[in-house]
């Protein structure tokens, strides 16, 4: 037999904290009291908690992420009361309690950003919670065997209200629309009640902080053991790759194709009011606007290609007009050597062929102007005009 010891807190609904009795022993885990998040408080340097919220997301992530919901899911549940119609409509005294306990708890810099994404949480895990009350309804045929069966996380005057609330016409048709739609749900997921967005965290890359672009994403949370979870994922993976292959043929190698991929991806799941499908909560909405940004960005870096890569064909063009000229030099310079060193040769021979002949000659010349022929005739730079020109020097 258990005994229940209430803890009273003047703000909403009191929590319980269920302790058995001397040799009896407990079964299940117990409600939640975040006694555990208060320990680690004590061991930290400022009596605050790390956790990670990045700055275009309403989600935390990294190793203080599970703290993070379990310490909101606490406060929630001690300060937002039930007896009104949704989230929305929670006093706004409740929520300022919550994002101060919060703030206090966790090292995040009091900001617009960081109070958006508490109270986003908040949300989420009041729904769920109030989902659980739902499913608690429903297991009572009449409303006076539920009334008699009050929920013991809430208090009497709540779930008076609940009961009425789950029993009118708007809840059953909200309710049965909501039903529907989860029904048409083809793409389901294998990451539980983890976040896409945690998931996506982990996966970065550990040097540089990148985290996989959508596709990989996609990936990640749709298949196990290599596996898609469904044909409908596998699809849609294809469609992705078909489109992204259009769109990045004429990229670069070295050009980062990330933005387009996940542009191309939020063009193939659309998007609804405040949530990007198939990116799970806790990302902020890209919207229409950024959507055209990226694709003129995309056509902007077409362009830009396109012309760098006719620059470069006309660079390519001169240089190979430059080359050919030189090559064509170099062959005309070559001839015109090899031409000079021939006629060298033929006048060599021609001087030592006149120096023969007249050495025979009866009638031969003075023996200087023999030396005078033959010094010439072994230099490369003999020339008939020098040549005679120091003969007639000679005679004279």
């Amino acid at each position: 037999m258990m005994t229940n010891v209430l803890i009273s807190d003047s703000t909403g609904p009191t929590d319980v904290i269920s302790h058995p009795q001397s040799g009896k022993k407990r079964k299940g885990r117990g409600k939640t009291t975040g006694l555990s998040i208060q320990k680690k408080r004590k061991y930290s340097d400022n009596g605050k908690l790390e956790v990670i919220i990045p700055p275009d997301r309403t989600i935390a992530v990294g190793p203080g992420a599970n703290d993070f919901v379990t310490e909101l899911s606490v406060k929630v549940f001690q300060h937002a009361r039930h007896d009104v119609k949704n989230w929305k409509n929670v006093s706004n005294l409740a929520k300022d309690r919550i994002i101060a306990h919060m703030l206090d708890t966790f090292q995040l810099p009091d900001t617009q950003h960081i109070r958006d994404t508490i109270l986003e949480r908040a949300n989420h895990l009041y729904r769920y919670r109030r989902k659980r009350l739902h499913d608690h309804f429903k297991k009572f045929a009449t409303e006076e065997e539920r009334l008699q069966n009050k929920p013991k996380e809430v208090n009497e005057v709540e779930w008076k209200f609940l009961v009425e609330y789950f029993n009118s016409e708007d809840f059953k048709r909200m309710s049965e629309r909501n039903k529907t739609n989860k029904a048409k749900q083809e793409l389901n997921h294998i990451c539980g009640r983890k976040s896409f967005q945690a998931i996506s965290f982990e996966k970065r890359d550990i040097n540089t902080g990148k985290e996989p672009n959508l596709q990989k994403l996609w990936e990640l949370t749709h298949t196990k053991n290599g596996r898609w979870v469904n044909d409908a994922s596998a699809e849609l993976n294809d469609k992705l790759k078909e489109i992204v292959a259009e769109q990045i043929q004429d990229v670069e190698e070295d050009t980062d194709v990330d933005p387009i991929i996940n542009a191309a991806f939020v063009r193939i799941m659309g998007e609804t009011s405040g949530y990007c499908r198939g990116q799970g909560s806790g990302i902020k909405r890209t919207g229409k606007r950024y959507m055209n940004g990226v694709l003129e960005q995309l056509q902007a870096q077409r362009k830009e290609v396109e012309e760098e890569r006719c620059k470069r064909e006309s660079v390519e063009c001169k240089l190979t007009e430059v080359k050919n000229q030189l090559e064509e030099e170099r062959k005309n310079r070559e001839v015109m050597e090899a031409r000079l060193v021939r006629d060298q040769k033929m006048l060599k021979g021609g001087i030592m062929a006149l120096v023969s002949h007249l050495q025979s000659s009866k009638n031969g010349l003075p023996s200087a102007i023999l030396n005078i022929i033959a010094d010439s005739s072994d230099s490369d730079a003999a020339s008939p005009t020098s040549l005679m020109d120091d003969i007639s020097g000679e005679r004279a």
